[in-house]
């Protein structure tokens, strides 16, 4: 329900809710230009600084007493600033270094996202390696570091670092969101709506409305969350595409949740003409119309996107659902790699599993237990409607009461989870 938003997408917030200090861009900037200086004053001395070699030809002391030059002593003062000065150079050359690292793994990260894959992840937290175990690492290290666990599903190490981070630096709209992210997605509802108050205390009006629409939507106000948050984004002004991409798309899943889904789908074919390459959007259309009898047309938006599991698995339900000359290809494509996956321990995918093992191997008693796997990490409504289906299809008692249970507590109303508990009666 909560998709994950850009970095890129918060940087005008960040720069109004942090005007007592300078823009981070800036002191990076700075940062660099200072030690390109001090890289141009080295060069020179090297360049101006006389030929010793050639020069001690030419001077030979002879008087081992002989004084050539008094020098006065340095005072303690003197040789405490030069000690600060040395100290100085080290912190520029490191926090260049850290500037340079935080840029790149943030690069990598974003191809993570963008192509579902999670060896970016890897190769962002190598990048960061030198600071990666420190228990108070640099702060955009720290946020870094807690976006990637946050990605490997390591929701809890992810929260450490973010409630960390945020007591370091409590004007930091990035770090307030994406806890309320990591919240919501493990259930921490309570914590979720503290994140997003803060926004809102740091006049971050759409972000904080973004924030608080997908939970109120989990606790039976979904239409007043969409209303909402359509209202916001309409009086505010955004440039970039991909803000407006999350937040429409936020809009889309609210819609789904209510049934309206034509309205759904024009928000995300928006979404996907401002922003092509948005797999996130694309998905989203795909199980639209899926869930619409459409597999055909789903199978048609899916293609060329296969190398991402999630896109892989849905393509291969179309397939199989419209009779496509493909189906046995994807479904032994993707059942190879959540073979693989499982050899090395990899369980990031439990979602995308659970469902093929549910639509395409027609196994609801395994299916529902790694939905039941799956809703221990995370609790969004794709996890709640899937834990649903394999439960009802398995006929399953402790898992239609798991399901129930959380429904009953949350107040949710989602119109294709009704539909799916409706049929166990």
């Amino acid at each position: 329900m909560f998709r994950w938003a850009s970095h890129r997408t918060l940087t005008d917030e960040r720069s109004r809710t942090e005007r007592s200090e300078p823009p981070r861009s800036k002191r990076r900037t700075l940062l660099i230009a200072m030690s390109l200086l001090l890289l141009t004053a080295v060069m020179a001395l090297a360049w101006s600084a006389p030929d010793v070699a050639a020069q001690r030809g030419r001077h030979k002391l002879t008087d081992r007493n002989a004084i050539v030059i008094n020098v006065p002593r340095r005072t303690p003062e003197e040789l405490a600033a030069r000690a600060a000065s040395r100290r100085g150079v080290v912190d520029i050359t490191q926090a260049v270094a850290i500037a340079q690292a935080v840029a790149i793994a943030r690069q990598d990260i974003e191809r993570a996202r963008s192509l579902s894959d999670p060896r970016y992840l890897g190769r962002a937290q190598a990048t960061l390696a030198p600071w990666w175990v420190l228990q108070n690492p640099p702060p955009d290290v720290l946020l870094l570091r807690a976006t990637i666990k946050q990605s490997l599903h390591e929701f809890h190490a992810a929260r450490t670092d973010l409630d960390q981070l945020v007591r370091a630096r409590p004007k930091d709209v990035e770090a307030h969101l994406t806890r309320a992210v990591v919240a919501t997605v493990s259930g921490d509802y309570n914590a979720a709506r503290e994140s997003c108050a803060s926004l809102a205390a740091l006049s971050a009006t759409l972000l904080a409305t973004a924030c608080t629409a997908p939970l109120d939507a989990l606790h039976g106000r979904e239409r007043d969350a969409y209303e909402q948050l359509a209202a916001q984004l309409a009086r505010t002004r955004v440039t970039d595409p991909a803000l407006r991409g999350w937040i429409t798309t936020i809009l889309a899943e609210l819609a789904i949740q209510v049934g309206a889904w034509d309205l759904a789908t024009s928000h995300l074919r928006s979404v996907l003409a401002a922003t092509p390459g948005d797999l996130y959007a694309l998905g989203l259309l795909a199980d639209l119309l899926l869930a619409s009898g459409e597999p055909a047309r789903a199978s048609i938006v899916l293609a060329g996107h296969e190398e991402v599991d999630g896109m892989l698995v849905r393509r291969a339900i179309a397939e199989l659902q419209a009779r496509g000359n493909e189906a046995d290809a994807l479904i032994a494509e993707a059942r190879q790699r959540f073979v693989a996956a499982g050899a090395r321990g990899d369980r990031i995918h439990l979602r995308e599993e659970a469902r093929f093992v549910l639509d395409i191997e027609h196994d609801p008693r395994r299916a529902l237990g790694l939905a039941v796997e799956n809703w221990a990490v995370q609790r969004e409504l794709a996890d709640a409607r899937l834990l649903a289906s394999a439960a009802v299809a398995a006929r399953d008692p402790a898992g239609l009461a798991l399901i129930g249970g959380w429904v009953t507590a949350t107040g949710v109303r989602d119109v294709q989870l009704e539909r799916t508990l409706a049929r166990k009666r």
